[in-house]
C-alpha cells in the first residue's frame, strides 16, 4: 500500500451497506458522503481525495480530474460510465471501474415490466381509474405470447431479457455484431441484421452501451431505422439515453408508425425543459420512468458492494475485476497474476536504485507455466516500478504504457514454458549499459560491476528476488535493504552484524549470494572471488555505520535501497 491513509468522496447516493463495508475494509480511511455537489463545488473539494464514488448524477469531467492530483480511482456504482471522461482519467493515471454485474437482473426485469405495461396499457389505465373513470373498452391490449422480441445487444442484460421473454412464450431474435450464431443457438435465439430485426420484431428492446464516433452507438435508432421498423411495433429503451434519436422518435410516433414506446433513459438526465423530450413524455403512446432500471433494493446493494470491493482492492495495491480503462482480466487469471504483478513492480523499483542512469530498453523474460497467460498487466507493473522514481506523473497500471512510450522506453518480452530451477521465473535484463556502472562497483578487479539482470519468483504467494546481477540470492524485496559485495572469506557477516548492532539497527534477513556461472553476465577477469551480501533491516542505516563497515576494504560497493 502506497499510503497509510486515504480520503474517499461519495458524491452520489449509494446503498448504506456499501458505505459501511468501505469503512470496515479501510478503517484508516476518511469516508465523506457529500451528494448534490455542483461542478465548481466538486472541483474545489476533489483535490485532497484519493478515490471518488459516483452514480449517474455527478459529471466527472476533465476539469474535475485535473483538479484531483491525488485521485487514484473513480468508481461508478452502475454500468454506464458516459458521465466520466475516460480519456482524461487514463492520461492522468486514474483508474475507472464500474459495476457491470450488480444490476443485470434489475435491468432485465424492468425491461420486461415496461414491455408488459405497454402491451396492457397499465399506466394509462391506472391513471384513468384514479381519475374516477371506468374505460374498460379503451384499454384493449395484446398478448405477448407468440410475439417476436428483437434484442439489440445480446450482452449480459440482453441474455437475461431473452430468457424471461422465452418464458413468456415469445420468439426471440437479436442483433449483435460480436455474437456468433453458434453461441446464439445455445440460447435459442436467431441472429439477424439490424434491418431484418427491425422489420420482423413486434417489440424491440435496446441493451447496448453508449459510444461516440463513426462506429459508435449514439443515435443507433434514428430516422432511417425508424422507417424500417415494423408497422405497429413497440420500442423499449432501458439501456442508455442517446441510443435513440428523440426527435426522429417523436416524428415516428406522430406518423403512427409505432404502437408504443417505453423509455427509462434520456439523452439529458434529469429531463430538462427540452421541447422534444417534453412532447415525448406527453405523448399518449409513450410510457416513461426516471431511469429506474437499476433501482431495486437488491441491485443498489449489489452495485455499491461491487464498486467498494474494487476500490478497496486498488487502494490496497491490487487490481480490480472491472476496470474500464485497463485490459480486461478474468478473475481466475487475476488471482494467479496478482503476486507476480507485485513482484515485477518491486523488481522495477529495485533496479532503478541499484543501477541508476538512462534506461532505453529492457527485456523481460517469463519461464514456466506463467508464460501461458496474458501478461500485459505484468509489463505495465514493471513500467510502473521503473518509472515511479523518475517521473513527475503519478505512474500506475493505467498510464504506464503511455508514459513508457513518451520516455522512449522499449519493452521486449520473451516467453517460454520450459522449466527452470523454479516453477515460474521472471527475469529482467537491460542490454548495453552505455558505461553506467552500478553503485555496487568497486574493487577488487577492474571495478566494473553491472547490475543489468534481476531474477524473481513467487514462493508461497510471496515475492522473492533470486538473482541480482551475477549473483544467486533469495530475499523478499520489501523495506530497507543493504547490498554490498565482499571478499568470499570468513568474518564478513560477523563484521557487518557487529556494526549494525552497535547502530541499533535490527536485521530481519541476511543472504550471501554466490556468483552465477553463465556467459550472459560478464565475468571480471582475474578478479578475486567475491560474494553479494544482502541484508534486510527494519530502519535506515546511519552513514557512519556504512563507513565503518567498509573501512577495511574487504566489504565494498554498498547501496542501501528502500523498496
Amino acid at each position: 500500500m502506497e499510503e497509510a491513509n486515504f480520503r474517499i468522496l461519495i458524491a452520489d447516493r449509494i446503498a448504506q451497506e456499501g458505505i459501511e463495508q468501505l469503512r470496515q475494509e479501510l478503517p484508516e480511511a476518511q469516508v465523506d458522503v457529500q451528494t448534490g455537489l455542483k461542478p465548481e463545488q466538486l472541483r474545489a473539494r476533489i483535490r485532497e481525495y484519493t478515490a471518488l464514488i459516483v452514480r449517474s448524477e455527478t459529471q466527472v469531467t476533465a476539469d474535475v480530474l485535473a483538479a484531483a492530483p491525488r485521485l487514484k480511482i473513480v468508481g461508478r456504482a452502475g454500468v454506464g460510465v458516459d458521465n466520466i471522461d475516460i480519456d482524461a482519467a487514463t492520461r492522468q493515471g486514474i483508474m475507472v471501474v464500474n459495476s457491470p454485474t450488480g444490476n443485470i437482473i434489475a435491468a432485465a426485469e424492468h425491461t420486461i415490466a415496461m414491455l408488459m405495461a405497454m402491451a396492457r396499457h397499465v399506466p394509462a389505465a391506472n391513471s384513468s381509474m384514479k381519475a374516477g373513470k371506468w374505460e374498460k373498452s379503451r384499454f384493449l391490449g395484446i398478448e405477448v405470447r407468440h410475439k417476436t422480441l428483437g434484442i439489440i445487444g445480446l450482452g449480459k442484460v440482453g441474455k437475461e431479457v431473452a430468457q424471461r421473454a422465452q418464458g413468456l412464450a415469445m420468439q426471440v431474435i437479436a442483433f449483435d455484431p460480436y455474437v456468433s450464431q453458434e453461441h446464439a443457438d445455445t440460447l435459442g435465439i436467431t441472429m439477424l441484421s439490424m434491418d431484418e430485426l427491425l422489420q420482423q420484431a413486434d417489440f424491440v428492446t435496446l441493451h447496448t452501451s453508449l459510444t461516440s464516433g463513426p462506429q459508435g452507438t449514439r443515435g443507433l435508432i434514428g430516422a432511417r431505422e425508424l422507417t424500417f421498423i415494423k408497422q405497429g411495433a413497440r420500442l423499449i429503451n432501458c439501456a442508455r439515453g442517446g441510443l435513440i434519436d428523440e426527435e426522429a422518435l417523436l416524428h415516428a410516433l406522430n406518423e403512427n408508425r409505432l404502437a408504443g414506446v417505453a423509455l427509462d433513459v434520456f439523452s439529458q438526465e434529469p429531463v430538462r425543459d427540452d421541447d422534444i423530450v417534453r412532447q415525448l413524455l406527453a405523448h399518449e403512446r409513450v410510457i416513461a420512468t426516471p431511469h429506474l432500471g437499476a433501482s431495486t433494493e437488491e441491485a443498489q446493494v449489489g452495485v455499491a458492494l461491487d464498486v467498494v470491493e474494487q476500490i478497496v482492492s486498488v487502494l490496497r495495491g491490487g487490481f480490480p475485476r472491472a476496470a474500464v480503462n485497463a485490459p480486461l482480466i478474468l478473475p481466475e487469471t487475476l488471482k494467479t497474476l496478482q503476486p507476480y504483478m507485485r513482484l515485477v513492480e518491486q523488481m522495477g523499483r529495485l533496479y532503478t536504485q541499484l543501477q541508476p542512469g538512462p534506461l532505453n530498453k529492457i527485456e523481460i523474460s517469463y519461464n514456466g507455466d506463467i508464460a501461458n497467460y496474458d501478461l500485459r498487466p505484468l509489463q505495465a507493473a514493471l513500467i510502473k516500478g521503473l518509472l515511479e522514481s523518475v517521473s513527475d506523473a503519478h505512474v500506475n497500471m493505467i498510464n504506464a504504457q503511455l508514459l513508457a512510450k513518451q520516455r522512449g522506453l522499449e519493452i521486449i518480452e520473451q516467453k517460454s514454458t520450459a522449466s527452470t530451477a523454479f516453477t515460474n521465473l521472471i527475469t529482467i535484463h537491460v542490454p548495453g549499459q552505455n558505461g553506467h556502472v552500478s553503485s555496487l562497483a568497486g574493487k577488487p578487479g577492474s571495478g566494473d560491476e553491472y547490475i543489468n539482470v534481476l531474477g524473481g519468483t513467487v514462493m508461497q504467494n510471496e515475492a522473492r528476488i533470486v538473482r541480482v546481477g551475477r549473483y544467486w540470492t533469495e530475499f523478499a524485496p520489501e523495506g530497507y535493504i543493504l547490498f554490498c559485495r565482499n571478499l568470499d572469506q570468513p568474518g564478513m557477516i560477523g563484521r557487518v552484524g557487529t556494526v549494525l548492532g552497535k547502530a541499533k539497527v535490527n536485521i530481519r534477513h541476511m543472504d550471501v549470494g554466490p556468483i552465477v556461472r553463465t556467459p550472459h553476465v560478464r565475468d571480471i577477469q582475474h578478479a578475486p572471488e567475491t560474494a553479494l551480501m544482502i541484508i534486510s533491516v527494519d530502519d535506515p542505516i546511519p552513514e557512519w555505520a556504512l563507513e565503518e563497515i567498509g573501512a577495511s576494504g574487504d566489504i565494498f560497493g554498498m547501496t542501501l535501497v528502500k523498496v
